[in-house]
């Protein structure tokens, strides 16, 4: 069994993503996106203060979305097409990217190392920036180029304990004595108010 707690957490790693079907409500198989360098995410969202006799009386912060970016290895073409709108053009054989490409929304899983358990994570509602890039000349030393893809998440809606509620995101650790969701959370896209067992 795993501690309940870390003191450092490190080591990005199994970045996945599954694309979400508008039309059906349900989100497909985890697809790997290897290389993971590093993820970040950054809280997006208004603090409002009300004041009263003359201290700060009463504080809300809303939490609307995330942005962030991911910096791997390198993109497969199918992720640029599965989440860029890349498409392949069957006579010239070339991957292109057209100036109305639709970016499609997808769940991003992702797992997290700690010196006490191991946390995996996931984002619901991911839609990708264009990608920025730089390849630069070979020295005496290789320095392997990398992908930086910018992000931005907002809530998705899902039925939890018999009421409506718009999530960001969720996570769980292999600390405790329950482990099914954390066994199975890249096998299928575990969703909240929804059970971790596998049919």
């Amino acid at each position: 069994m795993a501690a309940n707690t870390n003191k450092v957490r490190f080591g990005a790693s199994h970045v996945m993503y599954a694309i979400y079907d508008e039309d059906q409500k349900k989100y497909g198989e985890w697809v790997p996106m290897a290389g993971a360098v590093q993820i970040s995410f950054e809280p997006q969202g208004n603090t409002s203060t009300f004041y009263a006799d003359n201290v700060s009386y009463y504080t809300s912060t809303g939490a609307a979305s995330d942005t962030g970016n991911l910096e791997i290895a390198d993109m497969t073409d199918q992720a640029k097409i599965d989440l860029l709108g890349y498409e392949q053009d069957s006579v010239s054989g070339l991957i292109i990217e057209t100036s109305n490409a639709k970016h499609k929304p997808f769940a991003m899983g992702y797992q997290v190392e700690g010196d006490g358990n191991t946390m995996r994570g996931i984002k619901y509602n991911v839609t990708l920036n264009r990608p920025s890039q730089t390849h630069s000349t070979t020295t005496d030393s290789t320095e392997p180029s990398t992908l930086t893809l910018d992000y931005t998440c907002i809530g998705r809606d899902f039925t939890v304990n018999d009421e409506v509620k718009n999530v960001l995101g969720a996570y769980t650790t292999d600390a405790g004595e329950t482990h099914e969701a954390f066994d199975n959370f890249f096998k299928k896209v575990i969703e909240p108010g929804k059970t971790a067992k596998m049919a």
